[in-house]
């Protein structure tokens, strides 16, 4: 069964927050101070049973100290994947692997062309699939059916590459990052994708810390939850076989700016 998670800055409430909502797994955010506090952010999240994955800092202004104590928090976790953007796979992947070769650097997917995206899966030893980036972004104005036939040729050609993926509950049109519940038809049937191709990394709703409170989070577990009961009795929850075609996907919809993400 799938691995759902959510993603907080690391720090007592959220941990304590996200688990008594019924997550037993999270990804969350480094930069230069959690980096330089390793010890007690293990010691945080050792204090609940959860699985975790990292997101590797978005600012390039990173020490030898840094990178080390970064491979130490990843064992100490024993951590799924450590998540990167492009710019800092690019800068950091070789120093990383010369600390320790086995780290999993899944680089995140943001704005892959739709006629290059399956291939770059394919080129790259580890990945991130973000949901939210190939809708809006690599497929922009197509209707949710054409996502979900991208998404299977992935996994059909290349999944093994996908070792972690991020998944908002996107609707063209909104902001980013907002709670899976909020994009029942988009979460469901890319749980049924992942299911079908037999993935067992985390599932991420990254949702921006606005919805990191107790409703928002239950509600998503609640989706999951539903989900997984329907697929275990046989039944679909999702209803991707037979959606209509959905508005295209603004214009102005665009990332939120965030030193963390």
């Amino acid at each position: 069964m799938l691995n759902l998670a959510t993603k907080f800055r690391p720090e007592p409430v959220a941990f304590q927050r996200a688990f008594e909502s019924g997550f037993r797994c999270a990804e969350f955010f480094l930069n230069r101070e959690v980096l330089e506090n390793v010890t007690q952010v293990a010691c945080w999240a050792e204090a609940f049973d959860m699985r975790y994955a990292l997101h590797f800092p978005n600012k390039p202004d990173l020490d030898d100290h840094h990178l080390e104590n970064c491979v130490q928090l990843y064992h100490s976790l024993q951590a799924s994947a450590m998540v990167m953007h492009p710019p800092m796979i690019r800068r950091f992947k070789e120093r990383l692997h010369d600390i320790d070769p086995t780290l999993v650097l899944a680089i995140e997917t943001m704005r892959v062309p739709p006629d290059e995206i399956v291939d770059w899966v394919g080129q790259q030893r580890h990945v991130t699939l973000d949901m939210e980036h190939i809708w809006c972004f690599t497929l922009p104005g197509k209707p949710l059916d054409a996502f979900f036939h991208l998404l299977d040729r992935i996994f059909t050609a290349h999944g093994n590459c996908v070792k972690h993926v991020h998944m908002p509950g996107f609707l063209p049109g909104q902001g980013e990052h907002r709670p899976m519940y909020t994009s029942r038809e988009f979460c469901l049937g890319v749980f049924d994708v992942l299911a079908d191709h037999q993935y067992r990394g985390l599932v991420v709703s990254e949702v921006d810390m606005a919805f990191q409170n107790p409703f928002d989070l239950q509600m998503d577990v609640l989706l999951y939850q539903g989900w997984a009961d329907a697929r275990k009795s046989g039944r679909r929850a999702s209803v991707r076989e037979s959606l209509p075609s959905t508005p295209p996907c603004s214009p102005t919809t665009t990332a939120h700016a965030t030193d963390e993400r």
